[in-house]
């Protein structure tokens, strides 16, 4: 499932933009099911999603999956879980998760050398990304709660989750 996550965000979404907004798939799965299952299996997912898209990307090699371990440590901790609904939640999670990914991403193109408008950079893109992305989390939400229900094995957890 993160392989194919990986080709569609990398090939069919590498495209979509809204006002600078891009939804990010892979982002979306690991921070989902960090939010399920902990951040144990969050960065398990963070890392395999993350060389895939450190693969598939030009930019600089493990920048995907340090910055998806970091939001799947940061979406699979307690804080925030007595914030009302669990929609809204996730989505807040998801926004504050989805800035520092992409802060981070910002970070390890600097630390390669590349040059980073980051004026432009957090308001165009981080910004937009982020609350497309948390808008988004509800919707994932449904599928990986379906997903985790099917595959959790009785009374097992990793985090205790």
């Amino acid at each position: 499932m993160l392989t194919v996550a990986a080709l569609v965000q990398s090939t069919a979404l590498a495209g979509v933009s809204l006002f600078g907004a891009r939804p990010d798939l892979v982002f979306l799965l690991v921070a989902g099911w960090a939010f399920l299952r902990g951040p144990t299996e969050g960065a398990v997912w963070a890392f395999i999603a993350g060389l895939l898209l450190d693969v598939l990307s030009g930019g600089p090699f493990g920048g995907f999956a340090l910055a998806l371990l970091v939001a799947a440590i940061l979406v699979g901790q307690q804080w925030g879980r007595e914030l009302g609904s669990t929609t809204f939640q996730l989505m807040l999670l998801a926004l504050v998760a989805c800035f520092l990914y992409h802060t981070l991403l910002l970070l390890a193109l600097i630390a390669t050398g590349y040059a980073v408008d980051w004026a432009y950079a957090l308001s165009h893109t981080a910004a937009p990304s982020a609350l497309i992305n948390a808008l988004l989390a509800p919707v994932m939400h449904q599928p990986l709660s379906w997903l985790d229900r099917r595959t959790r094995p009785e009374g097992f957890t990793l985090d205790g989750y």
